[in-house]
């Protein structure tokens, strides 16, 4: 069971707990993204390409609730919780009576309205009851991210690390066994509904509920929901960011076949397999962003607590450190599939995905480093408080990712054609979505990514890129090898100009300590 009382610690404690619990809950990432690779590279063998697209767009169309909910809930419980921890329980009980009037009814409306929306919206009706079956998962999600929120409040980070850990494991186990058994999107779905659910009832078992007296004791509930909403607005946006395009994709493909004569089902289908394509390379290129995910979980608090104090000058600094960070390490994940696209496609999944995605995995993967830059960027004004900054970037870029692919992707005939188009439109709206966002935050915090950072890292890029093409690849295992060459380059050549040095190190190491005054390193030059 969690404790709420206060803990009775020193403030050089607590920044070593909350510097071990950054690398537990980043640890907890790179296990969740593995445990997603399990999946994302298990069904294209165990599903045909439209069955595999078809399960993409339920997957994706209940992500972006999904992401919403759980992000929103986790900050929203976590943030009243830290602040007076000795009411964790009845803060905990204000979150499940938030989710009572506010986390179901979503999921209802989910299930019972969006569900046939989105069947039109996809030209599709086959897709209409696997999504209202994803309903569940929005609603034990709701609950589920009540409880984690409480033991991130009260910083039990191991409990909160072992939590997803343990679902992530159950999610794929679910998801791919089910799938296996042949029991198709449905199936796939369903295993993700019974994983929630498993790990909804594991939670209770290890932090516990709420006792009668946090039950009666009084907590409004709209400070909260405030604050939810308030982050939710944002959520929503980055994720309608990540899906726009594989949405977009399937109604105008299908919309496309329908022009050509195909039945009603036989578009669908057909759609269905672009996406399935379209969605290997896209899993690919989201590499660079999951990888910076941990890269949020630190800077939210630092630019917080640095702007709160009024500290110009560190806020400075960590914002042209994170952001520099993230570049690096965005761009280590994008040289290697830019360097070699098709073979990297053609490791995991039948050649034809090779085939027809290549050249878009290229424009995705060069986008997802802007994109990785634009949460960061979010991560950023919202943690400084300014929330309508971060909103306004993250508007502007779903309105450019929707009207550029509605307008080009209909000129392109269905194919790997479409597909380049898609991916390269969704780029140009991440890079503008980046550039808006970094200008925004200069105006408002004074910094951005430092220029000389840039064209080093772009002088690093081509050279590992060039050497990547040079290299022959004849098998699978010269394919890794060469992968492996081409992140080292890139990093060699960083490391040449001077643009990594022993200071990032020192710095990085710092932060693992949890050092009381983890002083980022300043960028070079």
């Amino acid at each position: 069971m969690v404790s709420s009382q206060p803990a009775k610690h020193d403030v050089t404690d607590e920044v070593k707990d909350a510097g071990r619990g950054v690398f537990l809950i980043a640890g907890a990432k790179v296990y969740f993204m593995l445990a997603g690779a399990v999946i994302v590279f298990s069904l294209p063998r165990i599903f045909d390409e439209a069955t595999y697209g078809a399960y993409l767009l339920v997957a994706g169309i209940a992500s972006i609730v999904n992401n919403v909910m759980v992000t929103g809930t986790i900050q929203a419980v976590s943030r009243f919780t830290a602040q007076v921890r000795e009411r964790a329980r009845i803060l905990q009980h204000a979150g499940f009576r938030m989710h009572l009037r506010f986390g179901l009814p979503i999921a209802v409306t989910f299930a019972a309205v969006l569900a046939p929306a989105m069947g039109w919206f996809l030209k599709d009706t086959s897709k209409v009851g696997p999504i209202a079956l994803a309903g569940f998962i929005v609603a034990g999600y709701s609950f589920y991210a009540v409880l984690i929120g409480t033991v991130n409040g009260l910083r039990s980070f191991h409990k909160q690390a072992g939590l997803d850990i343990s679902f992530a494991t159950m999610r794929a186990a679910g998801i791919v066994g089910l799938a296996a058994a042949g029991l198709g999107v449905y199936g796939a779905i369903s295993g993700w509904v019974a994983a929630v659910a498993c790990i909804l009832l594991l939670s209770v078992a290890i932090i516990g509920l709420p006792d009668k007296k946090a039950r009666e004791a009084e907590q409004p509930i709209v400070p909260m929901v405030a604050f939810f909403v308030n982050v939710a607005v944002y959520l929503a946006l980055l994720n309608l960011v990540m899906q726009i395009d594989i949405l977009l994709l399937k109604r105008l493909t299908a919309g496309a076949y329908l022009d050509r004569g195909m039945s009603i089902d036989q578009a669908a289908t057909a759609a269905d397999a672009a996406v399935g394509y379209y969605g290997a390379a896209q899993q690919f290129a989201r590499l660079s962003y999951q990888a910076i995910i941990a890269a949020t979980f630190v800077i939210f608090p630092l630019i917080s607590r640095a702007t709160f104090d009024n500290e110009r000058a560190t806020t400075i600094r960590y914002i042209r450190t994170t952001t520099r960070y993230s570049l690096i390490f965005a761009g280590t994940f994008a040289v290697v599939f830019v360097a070699n696209p098709h073979a990297i496609l053609d490791l995991p999944f039948k050649v034809a995905y090779a085939d027809n995605a290549a050249r878009a995995l290229v424009a995705l993967a060069l986008g997802n480093v802007a994109f990785s830059l634009f949460a960061i960027i979010g991560a950023i004004l919202n943690g400084a408080g300014k929330t309508r900054e971060a909103i306004l970037t993250a508007g502007i870029t779903v309105l450019c990712a929707a009207l550029g692919n509605y307008l080009v992707i209909p000129r392109f005939e269905p194919g790997p054609d479409a597909l380049l188009a898609c991916g390269a439109v969704t780029a140009i709206a991440m890079l503008v979505g980046m550039l808006v966002g970094g200008a925004l935050m200069r105006r408002a915090l004074g910094a951005f990514v430092p220029v000389a950072a840039v064209l080093r890292t772009c002088l690093a890029g081509a050279a590992a890129i060039a050497l990547g093409r040079a290299i022959p690849f004849t098998s699978p295992i010269l394919t890794v090898v060469e992968a492996a060459l081409v992140a080292v380059a890139f990093l060699a050549v960083l490391v040449v100009t001077r643009e990594l040095t022993m200071r990032d190190l020192k710095a990085i190491a710092a932060l693992r300590r949890g050092s009381k005054n983890p002083t980022p390193a300043p960028a070079p030059g």
